[in-house]
């Protein structure tokens, strides 16, 4: 029996170093290769920014997935004065808001359910729309004018 009181010590040794093997490991040779977190500034809060979508030459409807705690696209960029339909997805677990208090608009979205709404791009510079339940988590996004200037946001990459 003496010879076995060794086995789960290297048994927990072997999964100790097995574990080690399959994480902290960045930069891996798997899948694309890296990830990068990109985020931006909105009107003084920074958030998570999970894209940015050219709506100038749009004529049909300009689709937002609105998920847990982020838009996506977060930024549309347009024209100064464009009207957008946009269709609103909410694809997450909770309730959502797409809000534009300046517009008037506040469409409240169940999960699984979509709504529409018509926005007005700003004459410049950025025009911010929030989730009125999980802006304070940054769930923000802009309408952005195409002649707005660059200094109204920023976006920075990082690898991690």
């Amino acid at each position: 029996m003496t010879r076995f009181r060794g086995l789960p010590v290297i048994a927990a040794l072997f999964l100790v170093f097995a574990a080690a093997g399959c994480g902290g490991k960045s930069g891996g040779s798997s899948g694309s290769g890296s990830e990068s977190t990109t985020s931006t500034t909105i009107n003084g809060t920074q958030v998570d920014s999970h894209g940015t979508k050219d709506v100038s030459g749009e004529t049909g409807k300009v689709e937002i997935e609105i998920d847990d705690n982020y838009f996506n696209p977060t930024i549309l960029k347009g024209k100064p004065g464009q009207k957008v339909e946009l269709e609103l997805k909410n694809e997450g677990k909770t309730t959502h808001t797409f809000t534009i208090s300046s517009q008037s608009v506040n469409k409240e979205i169940q999960p699984g359910d979509e709504t529409e709404t018509e926005v007005t791009f700003p004459q410049s510079g950025q025009l911010e729309f929030v989730c009125t339940f999980h802006q304070g988590l940054g769930m923000v996004g802009a309408l952005e004018s195409s002649a707005s200037s660059s200094s109204s946001s920023s976006t920075t990459t990082s690898k991690y």
